[in-house]
């Protein structure tokens, strides 16, 4: 869904685009070009909102994926700009390099998108659709220098594997990607470790550099007391995992925990959220069950040690001394 003039400038040369709902993309202006922060993931509307980026900033210098969702991967298939990312996204963009996995995207990408696929079928083989590898990795951190500006890029513990944030300090603005999503719901589904996540969102909120937020979806901005909704539902979701992992999780107590949550949390927004709390629960009963799994065999390991332990001892025996000048 596309809405027109949903372009917002909230710094100067930081412009937000809500358009591409829900996704919120930002184009960053500095005097060594632009940078775009992702790509909606519909082919066809990734090439416009490209050219939307040119006309505002001319020449752009990097395009940012802000984790390896796939849905942050399609809209990467047509960008010949240089790319940054984490490495994790890198290693996970890698893996198309082999025929089967990019097989498999570029398929999923048709039934995804099937009219912009059949369009950008007529392209010349050079430029049709496939995954595109960052051509910009980093580990922990990285910053990007220009006459006018700093641009710093963190590698966090986020909605998903591969995620980051930029903070552009002589404005005080943060962009956090989807770890933080304003009145939407957080995707809990496809985190790698909730707690880490939680852990990022409450290190967020302690920082005293941040003036405005912007998620990577819902409202196009936030103040940093706007992100205590997300945390606390984030705990609340955590906490009902974990009951329901000891439950078994059966399906009628997720599906009943994910409608109370949605009437708490997200009640305007219906059964869209519904569903997304209840793809959450299941992954985060799978991450405790796990945990706890990886907890009792480590237990079972020491346990083992401390007996063999007092194994080796008893056969060992007492040390005695024995005078032999007697």
């Amino acid at each position: 869904m596309v809405q027109e003039d949903a372009m917002k400038e909230v710094a100067p040369g930081l412009f937000v685009e809500s358009s591409y709902a829900p996704y919120n993309l930002v184009l960053i202006k500095t005097d060594q070009g632009g940078v775009l922060v992702d790509l909606p993931p519909n082919p066809a509307q990734a090439m416009n909102w490209l050219e939307q980026a040119r006309a505002v900033l001319g020449a752009i210098r990097y395009v940012v994926m802000t984790d390896a969702q796939r849905e942050r991967q399609f809209g990467t298939v047509l960008c010949e700009a240089p790319m940054i990312a984490t490495e994790a996204t890198l290693r996970a963009m890698m893996a198309y390099d082999e025929e089967r996995p990019r097989r498999d995207f570029l398929e999923d990408l048709a039934n995804q998108f099937p009219d912009e696929m059949e369009s950008l079928s007529q392209m010349s083989a050079e430029h049709r659709p496939h995954p595109r590898k960052p051509t910009v990795a980093f580990n922990e951190a990285l910053s990007l220098y220009a006459d006018d500006r700093v641009l710093q890029f963190e590698a966090v513990e986020g909605a998903a594997e591969g995620s980051l944030w930029i903070f552009v300090p002589d404005a005080g603005i943060l962009i956090a990607g989807d770890t933080v999503v304003g009145d939407d719901v957080p995707l809990m589904a496809a985190t790698r470790d909730s707690k880490a996540w939680l852990n990022t969102m409450t290190g967020l909120a302690r920082r005293q550099d941040v003036k405005m937020i912007v998620p990577g979806r819902g409202v196009a901005s936030l103040g940093l007391g706007d992100i205590e909704p997300q945390r606390e539902f984030m705990r609340v979701m955590r906490r009902s995992a974990r009951t329901l992992a000891r439950k078994g999780h059966p399906t009628l107590s997720l599906t009943q925990t994910a409608q109370e949550l949605g009437q708490t949390f997200y009640n305007q927004q219906g059964n869209r959220a519904v569903k997304k709390i209840k793809a959450g629960l299941e992954a985060l009963v799978v991450e405790v069950k796990s945990a706890e799994a990886a907890l009792a065999e480590e237990q079972a390991l020491a346990e083992q040690q401390a007996l063999a332990d007092d194994e080796s001892q008893a056969v060992e025996g007492p040390q005695t001394e024995t005078d032999l000048s007697s």
